[in-house]
């Protein structure tokens, strides 16, 4: 019998999922008595409230039932047990909640129709007499994609909004001029490596490591397979790690490659950047410049140089971390 007149509430507890079911029991009540045969017992308001209770699936609600059968019973309305189970299961001040998730709803590059399930939900939280129609339809079209937003208000009347601006999203997506956030988000989790997070060199460590003639970033030594002489900004990085290259590192080339210092930028160091040079005043890029009358670099502070009159071709100039003397 009781299946028949109001379904069981399984979950979840979310104010939505709570105000529908309740709806539901109202609903059933009023239909059975709509419907009932003369031969039929009336619901008298202990019969209503113990329907209630034994459709409370639910595991809290159908612990919260069972401690509290005997007083639940002893009510004089059901409008009294429906607001007992609201006090009991529904946040205070939900309403405001669904109020705040209805106005800072918006669609961005999500598809269409899961903005305005989300929309939805947070309107029949709120209430419909809190968000009439007009005010339903403006945040809909308003916080929609702007492109969308832009295809609707060049259409001179619209009466179903909902479907048409699914129809236009749809347009829009087949189109490539909007793209759902799932693809974007696949297509960008393909592409992007993965970055190993580790834990910050020590200081003993980043001693052990020059002693070695190691690199800081990647922290290979020249025992391993296929080292190239470098330190941490100057790093190649490791793909297998996921470690990045350093912010000075140079892949070599077949071709010779002239370089110049066209200008300088600071950046914030990274993870193993900060390793001074150990025994060459200069970072070891590949020397493919063999011009016989090439002089040589200095270096001031601010990462200013100077070279030779004649000189053709000039190496990078990074500043050092050693204290140069007036001369240079």
């Amino acid at each position: 019998m009781a299946l028949q007149i109001i379904p069981l509430f399984v979950g979840p507890l979310t104010p939505t999922a709570i105000e529908a079911w309740l709806g539901l029991c109202k609903d059933g009540f009023a239909i059975y008595a709509l419907t009932k045969t003369d031969k039929s017992p009336a619901l008298d308001t202990t019969t209503k409230i113990h329907l209630t209770g034994t459709n409370m699936q639910e595991p809290l609600m159908a612990a919260w039932w069972s401690a509290g059968r005997s007083e639940f019973l002893k009510l004089t309305s059901w409008e009294s047990f429906e607001k007992m189970i609201r006090s009991r299961f529904l946040p205070k001040g939900f309403k405001l909640m669904a109020l705040r998730a209805f106005f800072v709803c918006s669609q961005g590059l999500r598809p269409f129709l899961e903005y305005v399930a989300d929309l939805a939900e947070a309107r029949n939280a709120a209430g419909h007499t809190a968000i009439t129609p007009s005010v339903y339809k403006f945040q809909l079209l308003f916080h929609a994609h702007n492109m969308l937003v832009l295809c609707i208000m060049a259409i001179p009347d619209f009466d179903n909004l909902v479907a048409l601006m699914a129809m236009q999203w749809d347009s829009l997506v087949a189109e490539g001029s909007a793209r759902p956030s799932r693809a974007i988000a696949s297509t960008q989790a393909r592409s992007a490596p993965a970055v190993a997070a580790r834990a910050p060199l020590s200081d003993a460590e980043k001693e052990q490591l020059t002693a070695a003639g190691a690199c800081w970033r990647c922290r290979k030594t020249p025992k391993d397979p296929k080292w190239t002489p470098h330190i941490g900004r100057t790093c190649p990085g490791d793909e297998v790690q996921g470690i990045l290259p350093g912010r000075d590192y140079v892949p070599l080339s077949a071709a010779p490659v002239k370089r110049e210092v066209v200008g300088m930028a600071l950046l914030a160091l990274q993870d193993g950047e900060d390793q001074p040079d150990q025994t060459s005043p200069h970072p070891p890029y590949p020397d493919d410049d063999t011009s016989e009358d090439e002089q040589p670099v200095h270096r001031i502070a601010g990462g200013a140089l100077t070279v030779g009159a004649s000189a053709p071709r000039a190496r990078l100039a990074i500043p050092a971390y050693d204290n140069w003397s007036d001369q240079e």
